[in-house]
């Protein structure tokens, strides 16, 4: 009786209930098994197909098979997890390609969240390099490094050395094309490393810009680089050496290379969608406006500097002929005053003139003849100015004769036995004969003392 409080002995009844369990589980256990290796069969079979298609058929149709193969891998067992990371990867792989980049990068994304359930760091690191390749295609640098420096922080975490040379490769290329090329080269592994084939591409990329950019010039190894980016079988790498040809063949302004390229280009992306062959062939176009563009700007920069540079040489002429005139006139009129003031001087301490300044008769014949000779000696063109301008009668030439010598008008009046303002009538009448205009008395002594 006390064995029997101790021990459990099952009925029948329960004993057939147990049996039917455990056989109900191993069913299910063999069924779901089945269904596994079934939809991996399955998923095997649509992703073979579809790997056979592309090249074959419309990338669609490959697509297509892929997702399939999705969606015969329903759950989130670990074989299942597994299968649809692999094939998340190669629809990524097949719409970088085609440059379908953002699509890619929704693909990558999925194979990461898939290899972050399963703990595979490969993976993982393998799906962030992707997104970082995808973000640098599509020219977002910033989101390109980032993905890159996550990819390499799980490289560094899981010891894994080759995918730190393949993420170091890639960093090289972001920063090359952020314009950083020193950073670019510093970034690059330390020789001698191995170049995983998955890597040939970014690895001969590289090269051909450190060949073909940096001081380190070989023309050899750059072609031979460009060779092996245009026998790339990412359409990514051809498309970008053959917008590099184009660019220089517009620089060159080698129209007939420009066409050719560009056919080429388009021939390259064929597989592309409408609205990427018109964006490319938009981007080409506004590529070759805008350089044409800054062409003409140069030309014009260069003329309107040339112009400039004419312009400041006619003006210091200018300015240096200006200069030399004022100085000459300068001169001469400086000269002229010395002459004056010599005149005027030799005049003044001149016997006749102290002779008829003292007297208080009018100028005889003989005096008049000793004014003429001082003057002609002075100024010997005086009296023919006078003859050429008409004055003859000889009160006239008198009053212009004491008028070159500096006497005053009153004095003058005195000397020809006049009034002071009949010697104002005649200076003014004789300004009128001459220059056909009124004029005043004065305006005629300006006259006379220019001559």
């Amino acid at each position: 009786m006390k064995w029997e409080k101790f021990v459990f002995l099952p009925t029948m009844k329960q004993m057939v209930h147990i049996v039917l369990a455990v056989l109900l589980f191993c069913l299910t256990s063999c069924y779901r098994q089945m269904r596994v290796d079934e939809a991996l069969a399955l998923a095997d079979s649509l992703c073979q197909v579809a790997n056979d298609s592309v090249g074959e058929e419309p990338v669609m149709q490959s697509l297509l098979y892929y997702q399939r193969a999705i969606d015969a891998l329903s759950g989130n067992d670990t074989a299942f997890l597994a299968r649809k990371a692999r094939i998340y990867t190669s629809m990524g792989v097949l719409f970088a390609k085609q440059m379908l980049y953002k699509e890619a990068i929704g693909r990558y994304q999925l194979a990461y969240e898939c290899a972050e359930s399963l703990k595979d760091t490969l993976n993982m690191i393998s799906a962030y390099k992707g997104i970082g390749d995808m973000y640098r295609k599509l020219i977002d640098l910033g989101e390109s490094v980032h993905y890159y420096d996550l990819a390499e922080q799980l490289a560094i975490h899981a010891n894994q050395e080759k995918p730190r040379i393949s993420l170091a490769l890639r960093l090289a290329t972001a920063f090359l094309e952020n314009g950083r090329m020193n950073l670019a080269v510093e970034l690059l592994p330390k020789p001698p490393y191995q170049v995983e084939p998955e890597d040939e591409d970014v690895y001969n990329y590289v090269m051909w810009h450190i060949y073909n950019f940096t001081e380190r010039e070989d023309k050899d190894s750059a072609e031979l680089y460009m060779q092996k980016l245009l026998e790339s079988q990412d359409s990514y790498y051809q498309s970008y050496v053959i917008d590099w040809q184009i660019g220089q063949a517009l620089i060159d302004a080698g129209e007939r290379s420009v066409y050719q390229l560009y056919r080429k280009n388009v021939r390259l992306q064929s597989a592309m969608s409408k609205e990427q062959i018109a964006e490319t062939t938009s981007a080409v176009s506004t590529m070759y406006q805008a350089l044409n563009m800054e062409r003409q700007n140069a030309e014009l920069q260069a003329r309107n500097q040339l112009i400039k540079y004419y312009a400041i040489i006619a003006i210091l002429l200018l300015v240096l002929v200006v200069a030399i005139t004022v100085i000459i006139i300068y001169r001469i009129i400086n000269k002229r005053i010395q002459l004056e003031h010599t005149n005027t001087m030799s005049i003044r301490d001149s016997e006749i003139y102290q002779r008829l300044l003292a007297t208080e008769k009018a100028m005889n014949e003989e005096e008049q003849q000793e004014v003429i000779v001082l003057l002609n000696q002075l100024y010997p063109s005086f009296l023919s100015s006078l003859q050429k301008m008409g004055v003859e009668k000889e009160h006239d030439l008198k009053v212009c004769l004491l008028l070159k010598m500096g006497f005053k008008p009153s004095r003058i009046a005195s000397l020809v036995s006049r009034t002071d303002s009949a010697i104002a009538n005649t200076r003014a009448r004789l300004y009128k004969k001459v220059f056909g205009i009124d004029g005043k008395a004065e305006d005629w002594d300006k006259i006379i003392m220019s001559l």
